[in-house]
């Protein structure tokens, strides 16, 4: 699960929370694993202990509600990183940014890969989840231009790196997850910063 505290994935604080936000965070953490299809309501159930008649009191939407929520939770915690947690200039809100996914990959054992793209691929099966993981990633994209016009950089640049840089880094954690190795990552963030550093001209 996620933890605002670190930005790695544990336990620790799950048991603190209610059965509907547990069973959230265990979704979540179950289709950046093994995506949207393959994560079923039983396995949430078991995984977050929620008992079993509780899951359409909080989900009457069933499955897909739940997985457009578990998407939309795990969006907001890249989100709240892009978007404020790592002041100063471009290239430290990149490895920042890179440095939340290297923790992911390592505590998981290369087993977690993202649940928003997750939710992108599954438009076929849940057109619900895609349209979600489309307005996260526009969400990112976002924040990540409005960051480097900040900086200086012309409008138009910044969204050809804020495209580059998601695109890139999601690219980079599949390759991670594939080799079970963070060079893939790293890799890609140090060349990200020095692009945007450059844009921004410091």
């Amino acid at each position: 699960m996620f933890d605002d505290d670190s930005g790695d994935i544990g336990t620790s604080r799950v048991g603190d929370d209610g059965p509907r936000e547990r069973m959230i965070v265990h979704a979540a953490d179950l289709i950046g694993r093994d995506g949207v299809a393959a994560t079923s309501i039983g396995d949430v159930i078991s995984a977050s202990g929620a008992p079993r008649g509780s899951i359409y009191h909080h989900f009457p939407g069933g499955k897909t509600q739940l997985v457009t929520e578990a998407v939309r939770y795990a969006g907001d915690f890249i989100t709240r990183r892009i978007g404020g947690q790592h002041p100063g200039s471009p290239s430290e809100a990149v490895f920042g940014i890179g440095d939340v996914w290297r923790r992911m990959l390592v505590n998981t054992d290369y087993q977690f890969g993202c649940p928003v793209l997750a939710g992108g691929l599954s438009r076929r099966a849940e057109p619900e989840v895609a349209d979600e993981s489309q307005r996260i990633f526009g969400d990112w994209l976002r924040l990540i231009a409005t960051r480097l016009i900040a900086e200086g950089v012309d409008p138009d640049r910044a969204d050809s790196l804020a495209n580059l840089t998601v695109s890139a880094i999601e690219g980079a954690v599949g390759m991670c997850q594939t080799r079970r190795s963070v060079e893939p990552l790293d890799r890609v963030i140090a060349e990200l910063a020095r692009l945007c550093d450059e844009a921004a001209g410091v």
